[in-house]
């Protein structure tokens, strides 16, 4: 599923202007992973780098970016500590010293490859755009205060407090128990030193007799100095204020050389030293001081288009804390300052002469931020901008009855789905409920005839008792012994073979695959097919048949790294739901052998399954399937980094939470559904009061913080009663 091109930040040679184009993804070597960029943090270091203001020369057509966050997209034969979706950020240092962004392609890019060791893991806690300038920024600062030497309760001064790097320093350095003094430029880092970073002085490094000032509001002067600061005068300005005995910790770097007064140095015993960003554990020590403190991390999220207008501000000293680059997306460029987490609300529809036509109205705007924080169910996401493109720029609107051959759109849709699945055809229905229905009714010819099925089985519990009434089935129901889904064991002796009278002969095995989230592996159902299609029937009659209620197959083969044609293999039918997973306003598809296909049309037609002008139907369900299915890994790490959340804080699940649900167990955990619906009303969420909670590709970083926000009030409050 992984595109051959992707969009990056390129500069040719030394400093040469970026340029934003199109490169091919690479692939991953042995020891390596691919990384699906996310967010990129942006630093002096990377504008430096662009501008050839380092000695050595840079690899030509690099790709600049050393501070990316986001998920696991492919690895290396000798990777196996990591997995497709987990969450990782790129460490700024390659090994042998090949500097990501310099020396190497960096994370300005939408996929990155970065040596495994190298890949850190993102801990639950914080969400993706706060976490990358972490990777750079925070370790950095962290880094430095380590060598500083500096004791709790002690004063370290921050030199360039109001910047990306300094307003992570001064934050760090109080969640480690120092006092701070902050010293930037103007009015408005003063107050941001003051009030949002919490430093205890503040001194204007652009003042006069500056050196006195610190030593003044310090009493003395701080016992160490971290000069963040891109600019050279402050360098000087430390050997000159520091307590004796103290240390200065050069991060930032200026153009020009560094001279001090080589008396004063030894004669005030004070250190100077070089600090650069530290290792990969000194990198998770960082992340989990962050969640720890609970403290913010200054930065703007931008899309992808705008470095050029950041390095920009960089050099005109007008940046405010940290830009963070939105990359997940496609680059739409001119687009302004984002807040703290991005959604893709509007739209730029094409007319017919290619001009743009009209955004998309407030309410579809509403409807997508609801969606953000709606977790009753993956059917509540709403058209994206691909998806409102293909339906507003549909070539074809045929009648799939009357018009000989069917629509063509449908036709180029289901010979997609063909491909995917490996079957020889796909038929277009209106909802996974007639899909299933559909399936069973034409598999199964005379009565008497029953079907064996997990006794949760959506097609028996949920579809309106349609079995016995469109099909005169009866329904044998399994329940797992497992607890979880089906295997060999349950099924084998609950399969009713034809000869005895007193019984409907089982002619249907019917598995879902998920359900509630949990996956039916691959391995269990090549099990139960293999035995199913060679179990005994009379000459004449064909074998037991496997049908798939696959509503949310694709998630499952997404998870457990296999194609839907390889599990297709074992069934001779399944329904695939399109508004699930994949997004689409409506509709599922149903598959199987093209005689299979041809009877299942009449039975369609018998449900009320005609449609007319069903070309928008088949477009729209196409674009979410392209826009979509690359988005599943994404889902399911967010599931399941809200899910160790939940688990750590006292919840327990029914379910294993393999793909993008999350079942509570409401007794075991002690809460009632009704309030668990209240306190995510709370929160501005949507929940159902059965404990299942749905994600999908709509949902945001910050619906998932507030959820978790909801249910660690809910747990409290419970427990207390």
């Amino acid at each position: 599923m992984l595109p051959s091109m992707q969009w990056a930040h390129v500069f040719k040679t030394r400093g040469q202007t970026i340029e934003l184009k199109q490169i091919p993804v690479g692939k991953p070597g042995p020891d390596e992973v691919l990384v699906q960029i996310e967010y990129s943090g942006v630093c002096h270091t990377d504008l430096h780098a662009c501008k050839g203001d380092f000695p050595a020369t840079p690899k030509e057509n690099l790709v600049g970016g050393h501070e990316g966050v986001g998920l696991v997209a492919a690895f290396g034969t000798q990777v196996h500590d990591l997995r497709i979706g987990d969450l990782v950020g790129i460490q700024p240092l390659c090994p042998k010293l090949q500097l990501s962004g310099y020396m190497v392609d960096g994370t300005f890019q939408q996929y990155c490859i970065c040596k495994a060791d190298n890949a850190v893991r993102i801990p639950p806690g914080i969400s993706l755009e706060a976490a990358a300038p972490v990777l750079c920024a925070g370790i950095t600062v962290y880094k430095a205060l380590k060598e500083s030497n500096v004791q709790p309760d002690q004063i370290i001064a921050i030199v360039g407090a109001g910047g990306g790097l300094g307003s992570l320093a001064c934050q760090y350095a109080k969640a480690c128990g120092h006092k701070v003094l902050a010293l930037s430029s103007g009015s408005a880092k003063r107050g941001m030193c003051l009030y949002d970073l919490g430093a205890d002085y503040f001194v204007d490094y652009k003042g006069s007799n500056v050196a006195e000032e610190v030593k003044r509001v310090t009493g003395g002067g701080p016992h160490a100095a971290m000069i963040v600061s891109s600019v050279e005068e402050p360098f000087h300005q430390a050997t000159q204020y520091i307590r004796p005995g103290g240390t200065i910790v050069a991060v930032g770097l200026p153009p020009g050389k560094l001279s001090t007064n080589i008396f004063s140095m030894v004669t005030q015993k004070i250190n100077i030293k070089g600090s650069y960003v530290g290792n990969r554990y000194e990198t998770e020590e960082a992340l989990a001081i962050l969640i720890r403190a609970g403290f913010s991390v200054q930065y703007n999220v931008v899309d992808f288009a705008e470095l050029q207008n950041i390095y920009d501000k960089m050099e005109n000293g007008g940046m405010k804390g940290r830009a963070v680059l939105k990359v997940g997306k496609a680059p739409t460029k001119g687009s302004s300052e984002l807040s703290g987490y991005c959604r893709d609300v509007h739209l730029n529809l094409k007319q017919e002469n290619g001009t743009p036509g009209n955004v998309v109205s407030r309410s579809l705007e509403q409807a997508i931020e609801r969606a953000a924080g709606d977790f009753r169910s993956d059917t509540v996401t709403v058209p994206t901008e691909p998806v409102m493109q293909a339906i507003i720029n549909a070539s074809t609107f045929g009648d799939d009855i009357y018009d000989e051959g069917g629509d063509p759109a449908v036709n180029a849709f289901q010979e997609r789905i063909r491909e995917l699945t490996g079957k020889e055809a796909a038929l277009f229905v209106l909802s996974g409920t007639q899909g299933n229905q559909i399936c069973l009714r034409t598999h199964l010819h005379q009565p008497p005839h029953t079907i064996l099925l997990d006794y949760r089985a959506h097609v028996q519990v949920w579809e309106t008792g349609a079995i016995p009434l469109l099909s005169q089935a009866t329904v044998t129901g399994v329940e797992p012994k497992n607890g979880i889904h089906l295997t060999l064991d349950d099924v084998k002796d609950r399969i009713v073979e034809e000869g005895n009278f007193h019984f409907p002969p089982t002619r249907v095995v019917s598995l879902e695959n998920t359900l509630g989230g949990a996956i039916l592996p691959l391995k269990h159902a090549r099990e139960i097919s293999n035995y199913v299609r060679n179990v005994r029937v009379p000459r004449g009659r064909s074998p037991i048949v496997m049908h798939l209620d696959g509503a949310r197959l694709l998630e499952a083969v997404t998870a457990e790294g296999i194609t839907a044609k390889e599990y297709l293999d074992c069934f001779d039918s399944a329904s695939i739901c399109l508004s699930k997973g994949c997004g689409a306003p409506m509709g599922s598809v149903i598959v199987g052998s093209r005689e299979f296909i041809d009877r299942a049309m009449w039975f369609r037609k018998m449900f009320g399954g005609a449609t007319r002008q069903t070309g928008m139907m088949a477009a729209a369900a196409l674009a979410a399937l392209d826009h979509s299915l690359p988005l599943l890994p994404r889902v399911h790490a967010l599931t399941r980094r809200v899910a160790d959340y939940l688990h750590r804080i006292g919840y327990e699940f029914l379910l294993p939470v393999d793909t993008n649900m999350i079942v509570i167990d409401l007794k075991k955990t002690g809460v009632r559904g009704e309030a668990l619906v209240s306190y995510c009303k709370r929160h501005g969420l949507l929940a159902f009061p059965s404990g299942r909670l749905a994600f999908h590709h709509q949902i945001s970083e910050d619906g998932a913080s507030r959820l978790q926000r909801a249910l660690l009030e809910l747990i409290l409050d419970e427990k207390r009663v």
